[in-house]
């Protein structure tokens, strides 16, 4: 509660600024509201109810400032006469947790608006969870497909792109044992990327050296992808246009395709042009693997290659 109200005060939002538009300054309010019900909330579960109202309303009134979509949160104010409104709320700004069964649809709350993040979720008990990321903003709404579709428990980290707003969170046969945690952290928690590298489930690295060739093997029972995300631009392949190094022609060959269809055990390689992140997931989180890492060395051009190219661009002009 302090720390949420310290972040309002830190706005400095000025009644005649240039972005004190009326549905800014109505967040404003609603932030300010929802501090005040939280001060003065008689138990837990009412100042948590608020404060989750205050963070959304921070939520718009930023995307609203710094002209994202801004999004809609579809719960209602209530779940009915006498019947407290479903938590997820733990106190702790970007965890969300649920138990049982049911549908449960949360806000998306970044520790770094406006750019990709990762999902460490936890899930545990009987029955079965289903994740989905989802759009719902004033312009959009989009549900994606499943981020994981898991029985039984579940670990593992996911990459989440930038568009998303929501997650939905089903759960079903559970005998009301089920019970699951989702905490949103900034891709810098991600794990840096050993030169040798073993692991199981659904992983998000940091590789942070120059170029090198990553050696992928898998001893997997069901469908797994893994994927390079440029650290210049946060997007996979095919959408990185980012220009590759001039690798040397012994370097083997990329095998991209075949590493974002993959099915059972398989040996591939990885061209690794700068620092970036590694995204690796299978259809049942739990499948082993083993990633070994080898430097590039790529000489600088040479003379005559770069008097080629200048040559080149003086007859262009």
């Amino acid at each position: 509660m302090t720390a949420f109200g310290e972040e309002v005060a830190a706005l400095e939002l000025g009644v005649s600024g240039p972005d004190a538009t009326p549905v800014v300054l109505n967040e404003y309010r609603a932030a300010l509201d929802a501090y005040g019900r939280a001060s003065a909330a008689r138990t837990e579960h009412d100042a948590l109810t608020a404060l989750h109202d205050g963070r959304a309303a921070m939520i718009r009134l930023g995307a609203r400032r710094h002209g994202r979509p801004v999004p809609i949160d579809a719960l209602p104010p209530a779940a009915g006469p006498g019947r407290p409104r479903p938590l997820t709320g733990t106190g702790e700004r970007h965890v969300s947790t649920g138990y049982g069964d049911g549908r449960t649809e949360v806000l998306i709350d970044r520790p770094e608006p406006g750019r990709p993040a990762l999902l460490e979720i936890n899930a545990t008990g009987g029955g079965s969870i289903d994740v989905k990321a989802m759009t719902r903003t004033e312009d959009l709404t989009h549900t994606d497909g499943d981020l994981i579709r898991i029985s039984g428990e579940y670990h593992g980290r996911r990459y989440l792109p930038v568009d998303p707003t929501h997650l939905l969170v089903t759960t079903n046969y559970s005998r009301d044992d089920r019970r699951w945690s989702i905490r949103v952290a900034p891709l810098s928690a991600a794990t840096a990327l050993a030169s040798e590298h073993r692991g199981h489930g659904d992983e998000v690295l940091h590789y942070n050296g120059g170029p090198a060739v990553l050696t992928v093997q898998l001893q997997a029972h069901c469908p797994w992808e893994v994927r390079y995300v440029c650290g210049r631009c946060l997007l996979s392949w095919p959408d990185c246009d980012c220009s590759p190094p001039a690798w040397p022609m012994n370097i083997p060959d990329d095998d991209r395709a075949a590493l974002a269809f993959g099915w059972g055990a398989g040996h591939y390689t990885l061209r690794l042009p700068r620092p970036g992140f590694l995204v690796i997931q299978n259809e049942r989180g739990g499948d082993s693997w083993y990633l070994t890492t080898q430097p590039v060395d790529i000489p600088p051009p040479t003379l005559l290659g770069r008097l080629g190219r200048l040559g080149r661009l003086g007859r262009r002009r």
